[in-house]
């Protein structure tokens, strides 16, 4: 992998860096400007408001960087509880409905956003400090699997935020 700065490779740990920090970005551009009618207005049918699809990426990168692979307490149950910006957190145990919880939530952007900094900042520096062959298959594809789940999601939710808020 070539940086694109030009010539050098990229580890594995900067590439995931690189991408996190421009999905980070896109993800909070998608909000940018948004009148709180905007952001909590329901979809028709069972999608959930633009605002709760932003919290739910957020609390999953939390859960999954802070309380799974780096073994410590999500930031939205130290650190950061209550003030979260988020009306209520989700279920934790057994099976959470996100869609439920999603339509109730009222949550506020401008406290929001500062807890979403401090995940963003917490997977930085999680990957940071990664051991290169953490992301080697041959040692396991925990780290890896998860952190392009992660990716994935926050890609996926990006367009579905930019297709609810082209519908309204």
């Amino acid at each position: 992998m070539i940086s694109p700065a030009g010539g050098s490779a990229l580890s594995a740990r900067a590439l995931l860096r690189r991408q996190f920090g421009l999905a980070h970005g896109l993800l909070d551009t998608a909000l940018e400007g948004l009148p709180a009618e905007a952001i909590h207005r329901h979809p028709p049918g069972t999608a959930a408001p633009a605002g709760a699809c932003y919290a739910q990426i957020v609390l999953c990168e939390d859960l999954s960087v802070n309380g799974v692979l780096a073994a410590r307490t999500p930031l939205a149950l130290s650190s950061w509880s209550g003030r979260t910006g988020l009306s209520e957190l989700p279920p934790l145990a057994g099976t959470t409905d996100w869609r439920v919880w999603a339509r109730r939530v009222r949550l506020d952007l401008h406290e929001l956003r500062p807890y979403a900094q401090a995940v963003y900042a917490a997977t930085d520096a999680y990957l940071a400090a990664l051991q290169d062959d953490a992301l080697d298959s041959a040692q396991g594809e925990r780290p890896a699997c998860l952190l392009s789940a992660l990716l994935l999601t926050l890609a996926a939710r990006r367009g579905e935020i930019a297709c609810l808020l082209a519908s309204r």
